[in-house]
């Protein structure tokens, strides 16, 4: 007479740590910063050609143009590393990286940040188009007349 033992039904993964849950929520941080940055290097870059328009004449760019560019650039690299990062040591670990509300709202604002990365990678191209005119025709009119 032969026991076979049942399958015992698999023990749920543990959840994070409270330190891994309050790393993640470095994310929608960063994916805030980000979105901030996008907006103020667009509200930079109308101003410089509001301000050249006025002038009738090319500047050059300003540096906060670049700044701010590059620092909505970096911020929205950085929450897409933290949360890959955050939730592949998770799993490593043996634990549910889906578990509790900190990871819904690190995913959420992961996917903000996967869309940051777009549009202030472009803003970063729109800057150094701005500064590629702005110095060749530095001096030049800009209006008729």
């Amino acid at each position: 007479m032969t026991t076979e033992a049942s399958p015992q039904p698999a023990a749920p993964a543990p959840r994070p740590s409270e330190r891994w849950r309050m790393m993640i929520l470095s994310v929608p941080l960063l994916s805030t910063a980000a979105i901030l940055g996008f907006i103020a290097s667009v509200s930079l870059s109308n101003g410089h050609h509001e301000f050249q328009s006025a002038a009738c004449r090319y500047t050059l760019l300003p540096w906060t143009n670049f700044a701010v560019s590059y620092g909505g650039l970096l911020a929205a690299l950085l929450a897409v590393t933290v949360h890959l990062l955050m939730f592949r040591s998770a799993r490593r670990a043996g634990q549910d990286p889906t578990h509790g509300w900190q990871s819904m709202v690190s995913t959420l604002f992961f996917a903000i940040a996967c869309l940051m990365v777009l549009l202030t990678a472009g803003m970063v191209i729109v800057a150094h188009m701005d500064a590629a005119e702005a110095a060749a025709n530095i001096g030049k009119p800009l209006c008729e007349g």
